[in-house]
């Protein structure tokens, strides 16, 4: 069959695959009812993959991989016979309310002038369940020969519509994309794989203002971000202001230039990209970073309760959902307390987590906020709150610990810290506040474990790092301070603090050389500019 033979099929699934058993069944399973055909295009399945597909009754062609995901995805088109096609990945499912409104849909007569209509791809994040990044896609379409993907990876269909003139729709019929490895390992084989193809794109297709911002939206990911910059320069410069990606590419440029403390690039990154794109919550987002950190509080506060405004447009966009919600009113919390203005702060924090009541860093800093103001029976009253929450338990036992300290109970603290790190001893949230505590507090060997056990799971903590060099220092372990001042040194270089502890510790070991060969790397890293203020920037 080709694609111009619909007969009474109304709407057909399009897929590709390989290797994929792991995460199939959920994917065929949630399509099904919804659909009156599945193509399945394998490009080499070595495993289940293809025997799974089978039982949910797929129709099975074979294409043998390119190194063209567009390529594969047309192959798959010009089997369906559907009057209008919905592509999948292999990795993502829908929801029964979903799969209803996308059945109804394509039963419904439309405008001979529709070719597509706009649905969401919900990508979700690590933490909480409100943590998720959305992305539009045309993801349903007419089954019509001239309507084909192009690109060899973030493969793209809208521009074959555009050129027949072909309206599309909004809808707010969305998948999940919840089962691709978020493991670092799999995210290195994702960033590997896209790069390889993106450099074949870039070949074919030199100075296409969309292959530049996938290139830098890459190297972003893979954070080499000098990389990025010129990827995502170009891209502006050779794109036309109206197409989709352009609101990104400015952002992902301003927290390029941000993530290279070349804050003033990217001042002047989000100012160009607010004056195409005013209403932006990214972008506004951005900005408001920016001028907390020059320390423009008002601006800031201005700039980030505009990220919150619904917008009046909808555009083609990928955003973290949380931008223009509660990341964006974390920010400002955090610009309030740092006006000292502490009971807004603490406003802002509950406001957070009366809507997303397992946000584990509005929680932590509201404690924090509680035990500043020395609201320590209504501290003790959230930590208690907390711990009752399965997912913030342990931060509730270190509030309720903090409470102690704050009242000089340290033998409750540190029973409240010991057994918060046997409940999560894989947590460095947990071990970093047993560690802090025991610095201050604790007998030397304690501390000096509780370090050593936290620079093993959070080995680019400067400051972790340095507190064990001190530590060691106090029990005349002088090598080992050694060690760890220069290995803090590694991770943080703008620490005089650590600086003047490692020369005096090589004093004490009589390497007058090595302090001097000290002193002249401290001189050349003087002119260090400061760093990023804490935000919740995605």
């Amino acid at each position: 069959m080709t694609s111009t033979d619909t007969s009474d099929v109304q709407l057909s699934v399009c897929m590709i695959v390989r290797d994929n058993e792991d995460i199939l069944e959920p994917c065929l399973a949630s399509i099904r009812p919804w659909v009156d055909e599945i193509v399945v295009v394998d490009t080499g399945s070595k495993d289940n993959t293809i025997e799974i597909a089978r039982r949910h009754g797929a129709q099975i062609f074979h294409f043998p991989w390119c190194d063209d995901f567009a390529a594969a995805r047309n192959e798959s088109l010009r089997h369906a016979r559907g009057k209008w096609l919905f592509w999948m990945d292999s990795d993502d499912t829908i929801s029964e309310e979903c799969g209803r409104k996308l059945q109804a849909l394509a039963a419904q007569e439309h405008s001979e002038s529709l070719f597509g209509f706009v649905c969401q791809v919900h990508c979700p994040g690590q933490d909480i369940d409100a943590d998720v990044t959305v992305v539009d896609h045309v993801k349903m379409f007419r089954n019509h020969p001239e309507i084909r993907f192009e690109g060899r990876i973030h493969e793209q269909i809208l521009g074959s519509i555009r050129d027949l003139n072909g309206e599309i729709a909004w809808t707010d019929v969305y998948v999940s994309h919840s089962g691709s490895d978020q493991s670092p390992a799999g995210r290195r084989r994702k960033q590997e794989r896209d790069m390889r193809l993106l450099e074949l794109d870039a070949q074919e297709r030199p100075n296409h203002p969309f292959v530049l911002f996938n290139l830098g939206m890459t190297y972003a990911d893979m954070e080499q971000f000098d990389d990025a910059i010129v990827a995502l320069e170009k891209c502006i410069e050779v794109a036309k202001p109206e197409e989709s990606h352009v609101r990104k590419a400015y952002a992902l440029l301003a927290n390029s230039f941000s993530r290279l403390s070349r804050f003033e690039d990217a001042l002047e990154c989000c100012r160009k990209g607010l004056g195409l794109f005013p209403d932006d919550p990214e972008l506004l987002f951005r900005q408001g970073i920016n001028q907390h950190h020059f320390g423009r509080n008002e601006e800031a506060i201005e700039l980030y309760v505009k990220a919150m405004r619904p917008t009046r447009t909808r555009q083609l966009s990928s955003v973290d959902r949380g931008i223009n919600g509660f990341k964006a009113r974390h920010n400002l919390a955090v610009v309030y307390h740092d006006m000292n203005n502490l009971e807004m702060a603490e406003y802002h924090w509950r406001a957070i987590l009366r809507e997303e009541p397992n946000y584990r860093v509005a929680a932590a800093c509201l404690g924090r906020a509680l035990l500043t103001q020395v609201k320590l029976a209504a501290a003790e009253v959230f930590a208690e709150k907390l711990s009752e929450t399965a997912k913030l338990r342990g931060e509730g036992l270190i509030l309720q610990a903090q409470v102690a300290v704050h009242r000089k109970d340290h033998t409750r603290a540190h029973g409240l810290f010991s057994a918060a790190v046997s409940e999560y001893p894989d947590d460095a949230i947990v071990q970093e506040s047993q560690a802090r505590f025991l610095f201050e507090y604790g007998e030397g060997s304690e501390a000096h474990a509780a370090l050593s056990r936290l620079v093993v799971l959070s080995p680019s903590d400067g400051a972790a790092w340095h507190n064990l060099g001190v530590v060691n220092r106090r029990l005349n372990r002088l090598r080992e301070a050694q060690a760890a001042f220069q290995e803090s040194m590694r991770v943080r270089l703008d620490s005089p603090a650590t600086v003047t502890q490692l020369q005096e510790v090589l004093k004490e070991l009589g390497d007058d050389s090595v302090v001097a060969e000290l002193q002249t790397h401290v001189d050349r890293q003087s002119d260090l500019t400061g760093r990023l203020s804490e935000t919740a920037s995605p």
